[in-house]
């Protein structure tokens, strides 16, 4: 999350004393894999590091009470917030020295271009800022059988009908969660299609320098209109220490929540923890451990496709910019959850992305910094995921495929998603589904959606959200995409020179099939764009292959 620039006090913190378990030393899986990613050298496949992860402490929520959310309460403005990196001013600097990728144009003559890209289906418009305030609006969204929910800084929880888009409820996010005492910020949104319940998760600034709330709400039944568990406790992080930018994932039994942990505004940790769905689909109270990541970047948790017994995390670090930090969690909902580092995934060397360029101005829109923004599709032993990375001296989109059995990013399983060879790409999102897969590449189908500005003469646009997929056997590189807005003037909602945007987009898989279309044929996702200079909004729809 990150609304606007602001400036924390620093405090004298209390940091507990972290004590790693001894490192598990084992013997590398020799397999004679090379990672082959498409573009960019190859490089062996790195010993398993098995590192088991301390729980420091435990979080405790009390009995959920239940409602039905309703009423537009308006809270006090937020303060502004600016971004906040979890790397330090050095690795920044040192991770923009490196030399960027090249894009697929770079070399090779014409880009390569795909042979079926799913078709736009449905889209509609979604939430917008109004006449007021948040930025950026951290926009979020899930799919269900009837309905499509969006979730966003200020305008909270919009319900849409996937029929034709109308808006059926909206309402704040303190008003869903009944809390005044600060604004609540940073929304996310899943949807459980095994168990048909809506999950919102988001946290409000702090009331103190030892109170911070967190937010879970679960729908009591598949209508996302209706009455919820509703659950508020507090992080037990040391005084001052600020919860941020939380991501919610799940597998079959818990819900899989990570955060940032800054003191002031230096990013001290990483956390993540299981709720068991056992007792939050039912409203009752649980406790369950608070594993301290060290300080690998921020972590993204899985959507979990299927029956693994383990979910696997994943990290991206300009700090640490040859190797993603894969994590394995297992029984995160049940009696003995456990977390260990499992190995450093090698990739090519990214660098963080330049601010995307609008034309007809100097202003730029932040492309944050390599980090996962989103949730990975796990499906197997794969884990899919994506990030922007500086390619050609652009922001650029690249999605990874890891083999959490070897440790690799297989060849052929990595590429750029990019709209042309001279747009800017950026706050990208990306789901899987098992269609078309196989035993040895289980994601047979890929959709994404991400952001797309160009400066380029005779080419040049504002900010326009873009929606594309693969299918496993198409070539690496996504290129294109369709249009799902664009704006038609640049964002320039304040005197800052780089303007917040994103910080978040979604794409989740539809639930609902048909005799000719199954499910895991389409799916559907939102992303912002900006109703005006000043105004951002957001858009939804609709993409498949059928």
């Amino acid at each position: 999350m990150t609304i606007r620039r602001r400036t924390i006090s620093r405090r004298a913190v209390s940091r507990r004393a972290r004590h790693l378990l001894p490192v598990l030393t084992v013997l590398p899986v020799v397999l004679g894999l090379l990672l082959g990613l498409a573009p960019g050298p190859t490089k062996a496949q790195e010993p398993s590091v098995e590192r088991a992860i301390e729980a420091t402490d435990e979080i405790r929520a009390p009995e959920a009470r239940i409602a039905t959310p309703s009423g537009h309460f308006r809270p006090a403005q937020p303060p502004p917030l600016g971004p906040r990196p979890t790397e330090t001013e050095e690795q920044l600097r040192r991770s923009m020295r490196l030399r960027p990728q090249e894009r697929p144009e770079d070399g090779t003559g014409d880009m390569p271009r795909r042979l079926v890209p799913p078709a736009a289906q449905a889209g509609f418009e979604g939430l917008n800022a109004g006449s007021c305030c948040a930025r950026p609006p951290d926009t979020h969204g899930a799919v269900g059988v009837n309905h499509f929910v969006e979730i966003t800084n200020h305008r909270g929880v919009g319900v849409f009908r996937k029929s034709d888009g109308a808006l059926v409820k909206n309402t704040t996010l303190n008003s869903f969660f009944g809390y005044t005492a600060r604004t609540i910020f940073d929304p996310r949104i899943v949807y459980d299609r095994r168990w048909d319940r809506w999950v919102v998760f988001a946290v409000a600034f702090q009331e103190s320098s030892t109170v911070q709330n967190v937010f879970l709400g679960v729908s009591r039944t598949s209508d996302p209109t209706g009455a919820y568990y509703l659950y508020r406790f507090d992080v037990p992080e040391p005084a001052g220490d600020f919860f941020d930018y939380p991501q919610l994932g799940m597998d079959q039994d818990a819900l899989i929540v990570t955060a940032n942990i800054f003191s002031g505004t230096t990013y001290v940790r990483s956390r993540a923890f299981g709720i068991p769905k056992a007792a939050a689909y039912n409203g009752r109270s649980f406790g369950r451990p608070y594993f301290d990541l060290g300080t690998p970047g921020t972590v993204a948790p899985p959507i979990v496709e299927d029956d693994n017994a383990h979910a696997f995390l994943v990290s991206a670090s300009a700090g640490d910019p040859t190797r993603l930090r894969l994590f394995r969690a297992t029984g995160l909902g049940r009696s003995a959850p456990a977390i260990v580092l499992q190995a450093f995934v090698p990739v090519s060397a990214f660098a963080v992305p330049p601010d995307a360029r609008q034309p007809g101005t100097t202003d730029r829109l932040d492309t944050l910094n390599a980090r996962f923004q989103n949730v990975s599709t796990q499906i197997g032993s794969h884990l899919l995921n994506v990030h922007t990375i500086n390619a050609g001296n652009r922001p650029t989109a690249k999605w990874y495929q890891i083999d959490t059995a070897t440790n690799t990013v297989p060849a052929g399983r990595s590429g750029y998603v990019l709209e042309s060879a001279t747009s800017d790409d950026f706050n990208p999102s990306v789901a899987g589904s098992a269609v078309g897969g196989t035993s040895a590449n289980p994601i047979g189908r890929m959709f994404f959606t991400w952001t797309s500005t160009s400066v380029a003469s005779g080419a040049a646009h504002h900010a326009t959200m873009k929606g594309s997929g693969r299918l496993a056997t198409d070539t690496a590189n996504v290129t294109g995409g369709t249009t799902f807005a664009r704006a038609s003037t640049a964002y320039n909602p304040s005197s800052d020179t780089v303007e917040r945007w994103g910080d978040y987009s979604a794409v989740s898989i539809d639930p609902v099939g048909t005799s000719t279309c199954p499910v895991g044929q389409r799916a559907w996702i939102v992303n912002e764009r900006h109703v005006n200079a000043t105004v951002w909004g957001s858009r939804f729809g609709r993409l498949g292959f059928c």
